[in-house]
Order: C-alpha cells, then sequence, then structure tokens
C-alpha cells in the first residue's frame, strides 16, 4: 500500500509541475509567437521575438518528456533512461561504494552534527610527474583543510545541512592541484558521502559529487531530445488521425 502511495505522489508531483510547464512555457511561448506574427514588419524585433518563443516551446517540450515517464515508469525506471553514469562505475564498484558509505563512522558527532565521508578515487594514471608517487588528497570543508594520510574513505563531523566542500591533489612541486568544489548534504546523525574523482590530466580538476548524484550519473540532453522528439512525432501523428 506504501509503494501504491508513493507512486500516486510521485505522479501527482509530476502532473502538478508538466501542467505548470504547458501553462506557463507553452502559453508564454505562444503569447511571443503571436507578438512575433504581428511584428513580423519589423524585423529583428520579429525574429526575436520568434526565437525567444521557439525556445520556450522547446524547453517546455523538454520538461514534459523528462517528467512524463517519470509518472508513468515511475522515478527509478526513468532515471535509468534519461540519466548517463560513469563508465567506471561496474556493478562490482557500485557495491563497493555503498558498502563503503554503510560502513561505521569513525568519528564521533554531536547533536546537530553528520558524517562527511570523502571518498577519493586515486587515478589509474597521471598523465606526467607533476604528482608524487605518494601524493594523497586535500579536502576543505567549509574552509577547513584535512589532509588525507591516503586513499582510504576519510570521516569528518560537520554541521547538519548542505556543506561546501573543496578538494585537490598538491603537486610535487608543492603547489596545490586545480580544484574542485562542491555543495554535499550531509543529514544529521547520519552519513553523507562525497566521492572524490582527480583528473589524470593535470589541468583539469576532476569531479566531487555526492555518492547519490555519482550514482544517479548525468542527464544525457541527446536521449532527453530524441525521446522529446518521438514525443512530438506521436502527438503530431495522433492530431492528424483525429483531425482526418
Amino acid at each position: 500500500m506504501e509503494a501504491v502511495r508513493s507512486h500516486l505522489r510521485v505522479l501527482g508531483s509530476a502532473a502538478i509541475v508538466m501542467l505548470a510547464a504547458v501553462v506557463v512555457l507553452g502559453g508564454s511561448a505562444v503569447g511571443l509567437l503571436v507578438l512575433a506574427e504581428y511584428l513580423r514588419d519589423t524585423w529583428l524585433a520579429g525574429r526575436l521575438l520568434a526565437m525567444i518563443g521557439f525556445y520556450l516551446a522547446a524547453g517546455g517540450a523538454l520538461v514534459v518528456t523528462l517528467l512524463l515517464p517519470i509518472a508513468v515508469l515511475g522515478p527509478n525506471l526513468a532515471t535509468k533512461l534519461f540519466f548517463v553514469r560513469n563508465k567506471a562505475l561496474t556493478p562490482e564498484v557500485v557495491r563497493d561504494l555503498v558498502a563503503t558509505e554503510a560502513a561505521a563512522v569513525t568519528v564521533p558527532i554531536a547533536s546537530g552534527q553528520g558524517v562527511l565521508r570523502v571518498i577519493p578515487v586515486k587515478p589509474e594514471w597521471w598523465l606526467d610527474d607533476s604528482y608524487a608517487d605518494d601524493a594523497a588528497p586535500v579536502v576543505a570543508v567549509e574552509d577547513v583543510e584535512y589532509r588525507l594520510p591516503g586513499w582510504d574513505p576519510y570521516d569528518v563531523a560537520v554541521p547538519a545541512g548542505s556543506v561546501d566542500v573543496v578538494a585537490w591533489v598538491p603537486r610535487r612541486s608543492g603547489n596545490p592541484g586545480r580544484r574542485v568544489g562542491n555543495s554535499i548534504p550531509v543529514p544529521e546523525g547520519r552519513v553523507g558521502a562525497l566521492v572524490f574523482r582527480p583528473s589524470s590530466i593535470p589541468e583539469l580538476p576532476g569531479t566531487v559529487e555526492s555518492l547519490s548524484s555519482e550514482l544517479t550519473g548525468t542527464l544525457s540532453m541527446f536521449r532527453l531530445s530524441l525521446a522529446g522528439a518521438v514525443l512530438i512525432g506521436f502527438a503530431y501523428t495522433a492530431w492528424r488521425l483525429a483531425t482526418g
């Protein structure tokens, strides 16, 4: 029963957002296109309004395309459909990351605090000798630096909520490498894990992502655009069949 209620909540939320997108973005797009047609004799203004209207319509179509599978298939299947994981996240790596997040904490926490678990991932190779063989990450949590002893997971007690994190790997010369930062949510009394993947190329900063974002992946605009085109094609075909 709880699963049914959860699905109904997701369906309702998705339907409300889709309706809002159609009303706000679609209505604005139609209004701008009508105004552009009215001002077609004024070349610059007409073209500019038409272009803005087209982008609003396209944005609304993409929002509906993303939310419709969430409402019909559920969040999990929709995520697999539109989001792409890092190729390094094999099933074995995913199991290890989840097990690392679930491991017991190694630092005491007070009331109102949580544990930020830093999971650094050492590159398999470095492009050049900018980094020493024993180089280890440095993580700044709310401007407080922590020099990790190695590449094992590292726990930091932090106030619960969104925590600003910046990470880098020091270079052989003593200068800090390229820094990368992100805001990581940490629940009170629990573990909020982040994955730091420094780049093998010194000129690139790498990534810092919460473990949940790492496992979800990034939105594929190609897949979303392709699904949007298919959806528009079905809608157009249905409209032509209905109107004879």
